[in-house]
């Protein structure tokens, strides 16, 4: 299964903003002589799934070991079998769907 590019469809707002807090404000209001400002950073919903799924991906192991071994078993007791239209379908729908800036 190929992962890479997995995400480019799923627009994420990168952009960084920063608030002044409500404490900040009702500190400049009360005191004009203090000119410190806390400042608070957001991360938009879509980069926080973004970054989610990466990190789901990143655990998730390359080999399911255990699909492997049941695939050997069944092949092994000749009960693995191969529909060879279902394959076809496989392959014109990879052909069809290919992005060609991958190339």
């Amino acid at each position: 299964m190929k992962l890479t590019n997995f995400f480019p469809q799923i627009a994420t707002d990168n952009r960084v903003q920063t608030k002044k807090s409500k404490d900040a404000e009702a500190a400049k209001s009360t005191s004009s002589a203090s000119t410190e400002l806390v400042d608070r950073v957001e991360i938009s919903s879509g980069s926080k799934d973004v970054q989610r799924m990466q990190q789901i991906l990143q655990n998730t192991p390359d080999v399911r070991m255990e699909r492997v071994e049941a695939l050997r078993q069944q092949i092994g007791q000749g009960q693995y079998k191969v529909d060879p239209l279902d394959i076809a379908e496989k392959m014109l729908v990879s052909l069809v769907t290919e992005n060609p800036m991958d190339q």
